[in-house]
C-alpha cells in the first residue's frame, strides 16, 4: 500500500463531426423563428416566452468557444430535430459510450507502457451513463481483457473529479495496482439545443487517464 499515485498515461478520443458556431446558429434560428411565429398570439399576452435568436459572435465573445465535436452531427442541425440521430443498441452490442473509449484507451496504455490484463480497476465517470445494464465499465473491462473490478458512476458535473479520486483511492488502501480513469460524454444526446442560453456549451469526447 502506497500513498504514491501518479498518472502515467492519458488518451484522448474526439469525434468525427465538428459543429461551428455559425452552423449551430443558423439552425437555431430557423427553429427559433418558427416557433415564434407559431405561438405569436401566446407571445404578445405573454403566456409563452419568446425563443431568443442567437448569434455566433456573442457566442465566441461569451464562451471563447468557435466549435464543438458531436457524435452525429445532422440531427443537431435539423431544425425539426435539433438532437442527434444514435440508434438504440442491443445488450449484445457494444455500448456508444464503451466504443469512444476504446481508442482512447490504447493511447492511454501505450503511452504507460501497460496492457489490458495489467489493468484491475476500471471507473467509468460520466454525467449522463447511455445505459444502466450492462454497465459500460464491464463493457471495457471484457473488450480489453481487464482483470479486478470496474463500474459506472454519475455525479453529474463532478464525474470526472470523483472517478478520478476513487481511482486514487484504490490504489492507495490496495485494492487496485493499475487503474483505467474513463469519461466518455455524449453531452449532445441530452443538451436542449432549443435554447439559446446553453445550446452552444456542450460537446462530445472521452477522456482515459492511467493510474
Amino acid at each position: 500500500m502506497s500513498d504514491s499515485v501518479v498518472i502515467t498515461g492519458t488518451g484522448l478520443f474526439t469525434p468525427p463531426h465538428s459543429i461551428s458556431n455559425e452552423e449551430l446558429v443558423a439552425s437555431l434560428a430557423v427553429a427559433a423563428t418558427r416557433f415564434n411565429e407559431e405561438h405569436a398570439d401566446q407571445i404578445a399576452v405573454g403566456s409563452v416566452e419568446a425563443r431568443a435568436i442567437p448569434d455566433a459572435e456573442f457566442i465566441e465573445k461569451a464562451s471563447g468557444i468557435r466549435s464543438r465535436y458531436v457524435m452525429e452531427k445532422d440531427g443537431v442541425l435539423d431544425p425539426d430535430r435539433l438532437r442527434p440521430h444514435l440508434p438504440t443498441r442491443s445488450e449484445d452490442e457494444l455500448s456508444l459510450m464503451a466504443e469512444m473509449a476504446l481508442p482512447a484507451i490504447e493511447e492511454a496504455l501505450a503511452q504507460a507502457g501497460r496492457r489490458g490484463d495489467e489493468v484491475d480497476c476500471i471507473i467509468v465517470g460520466a454525467s449522463n451513463i447511455q445505459r444502466a445494464y450492462p454497465a459500460v465499465a464491464i463493457e471495457i473491462q471484457h473488450a480489453i481483457g481487464a482483470g479486478g473490478w470496474a463500474y459506472d458512476m454519475n455525479v453529474a458535473c463532478s464525474s470526472a473529479t470523483f472517478s478520478m479520486q476513487a481511482a486514487v483511492d484504490a490504489l492507495r488502501n490496495g485494492s487496485a495496482r493499475c487503474a483505467l480513469v474513463i469519461n466518455p460524454e455524449i453531452t449532445s444526446a441530452h443538451n436542449n439545443f432549443a435554447l439559446r442560453d446553453h445550446h452552444f456549451i456542450f460537446g462530445d469526447a472521452c477522456t482515459v487517464a492511467v493510474l
